[in-house]
This record gives C-alpha cells, sequence and structure tokens, in this order.
C-alpha cells in the first residue's frame, strides 16, 4: 500500500475538504441556474484528482457519513414518494369495495375519507401505523373515519385470539373495548409470549369486560364470519402483511411517513370533493 508522505498528510485535510465543497456545491446546484461552463470545469477538476487518490471517495464518505445517509434517506423517500404518487394515480381511477360493517371504528361517520387499516395486534409495525393513524384523526378531524380489519399473522400466537377478543369486545361495550384496543397494542410482547392468553384474559377484565360473555362471543359465528370476510377483502387486495391500508381508493402497504400518509389523505379529499 502505498504511504502519505507527511507533507502530503498536511495537505489531505484540505484536499478533503475541496472535495467535500464541490460535492456540496454539485448537490446543492442542480437546478439553480449556476454557470454551466463553472460546473463542468469543476467536474473536470474531481475527475483529475480522484484520479490521482481513488481512495478519497471512501475517505470523503467516512468522514461525511451523517451527510451521505441524509442525502440517500432523502433520495429513497423522492423515490417512494414517485412510486406512490403515481400508483395512487391509477388507484383512483379504480374504486375498491371491502366489508365495513360491525368493524371499530373511529372518527366521524359521515367523513368524506374512510382509511380501512388491516391491522395485526402482535405486528410492530401495526403500532407505529397506530400512532400515525391517531395523530391523523387528530389532524384532519371531522374529515376521516378509520374502521379497522383483521389480518393476524397465523403463526404468531396469540394473534387470532387477540383479534377475536377485540372484536368480541366491541359487540359488548365499545368504550371498554377500545381500552382492549390500545392495552394488546401496548403489550405485543406479552401478547407473543407463553402467557399470552392469560394476560389477554386479565386484560379483558382489568377493561371491565364480562370475560365468560367475552369468550363464548370470540368463538361466535359473528365474529367468525367477520374475520373470514376480512381475510377475503385482504386477499382480493393482494395484501400480504400488516399493517395495509385503503385511504378511500388509494392503496397503502406497510407502515408510511406521516407526510406521505397526508398526501394520500389529502389525494382521497380531493377526489371526495370532486377536485
Amino acid at each position: 500500500m502505498r504511504q502519505r508522505s507527511q507533507s502530503e498528510g498536511a495537505g489531505f485535510p484540505l484536499i478533503l475538504a475541496g472535495i467535500v465543497a464541490a460535492f456540496l456545491f454539485l448537490a446543492t446546484s442542480a437546478g439553480a441556474g449556476e454557470n454551466v461552463q463553472d460546473r463542468q470545469a469543476l467536474r473536470e477538476v474531481l475527475r483529475e484528482i480522484l484520479k490521482e487518490e481513488p481512495s478519497l471517495v471512501l475517505d470523503v464518505l467516512r468522514a461525511n457519513s451523517e451527510f451521505v445517509l441524509d442525502v440517500a434517506q432523502q433520495g429513497s423517500d423522492l423515490r417512494r414518494q414517485r412510486i406512490l404518487l403515481s400508483q395512487w394515480e391509477q388507484d383512483r381511477k379504480h374504486p375498491k369495495s371491502v366489508r365495513l360493517e360491525n368493524r371499530p371504528t373511529l372518527g366521524s361517520a359521515g367523513a368524506p375519507v374512510t382509511i380501512t387499516a388491516f391491522t395485526d395486534f402482535t405486528c410492530v409495525y401495526c403500532r407505529e401505523g397506530e400512532q400515525t393513524i391517531k395523530r391523523l384523526l387528530l389532524l384532519y378531524d371531522g374529515k376521516i373515519r378509520v374502521v379497522y380489519k383483521n389480518m393476524p399473522m397465523k403463526t404468531h400466537p396469540g394473534a387470532v385470539e387477540a383479534a377475536e377478543f377485540m372484536l368480541a369486545a366491541q359487540l359488548q361495550d365499545i368504550d371498554k373495548s377500545w381500552e382492549l384496543f390500545d392495552t394488546f397494542f401496548a403489550n405485543r410482547t406479552k401478547i407473543l409470549s407463553g402467557e399470552g392468553q392469560a394476560f389477554m384474559r386479565s386484560a379483558a377484565e382489568n377493561s371491565g369486560l364480562n370475560l365468560k360473555r367475552l369468550l363464548a362471543d370470540a368463538k361466535s359465528a359473528k365474529v367468525q364470519k367477520i374475520l373470514a370476510e376480512d381475510e377475503e377483502d385482504a386477499r382480493k387486495l393482494q395484501f400480504e402483511g400488516t399493517p395495509s391500508f385503503l385511504v378511500n381508493n388509494l392503496v397503502i402497504r406497510g407502515a408510511l411517513q406521516e407526510n406521505l400518509f397526508r398526501q394520500a389523505v389529502d389525494m382521497a379529499l380531493d377526489d371526495a370533493s370532486g377536485k
């Protein structure tokens, strides 16, 4: 390996700083009207420097790792945004129908936008999605309602039973069922543990629900029909994991950053108002 001399070492930080400044200039000047000849000349200088010192690229990346990661994340976010917007333009042309009767629902019944959430109490990403949904309900007060459909991972211990408990709780007491809903999402690891059954029963009783009735309703034909319909609707929409959402007719697969989720809601509001 070629070793830098002491004089080279002394000048290296200046070279590195110059390269960083050049990269920053090129990254921030695109489309801003800067002189094209200046940009081309700067590229030629960079090309010559990197030809003599190719290892400087890695040095620059290491020295500016946070900046590089930020740029990469921004690029990834913009790419996903473009893909989603393109997909949603197609989605809005094709109405989608899912069964929403007797499902847990939050928000205004007459809201122009319905967010249908396919969820699983044992899914960590569903918990993240639920936090986003709660913020959206506050932000779009009166403009959206959220309807929950169950898509429990059958290989996860307690997932199906948690979904059954929530639907059964809704049949018994709406307010107490939402307390159970929050408890389940806040304690997914307990549901997944070997003590999951005992935890869910205890949580139901602590919410003030009648456990005997809850256990009977959980296995009732009504609850099992809802679960079967939710599974069928998820399959029809080609949802393979949770969380998944419909925002009126716009499809979201996976947890989504709030700013992108808001774009879907805004697009759905525009469609609902005929814009």
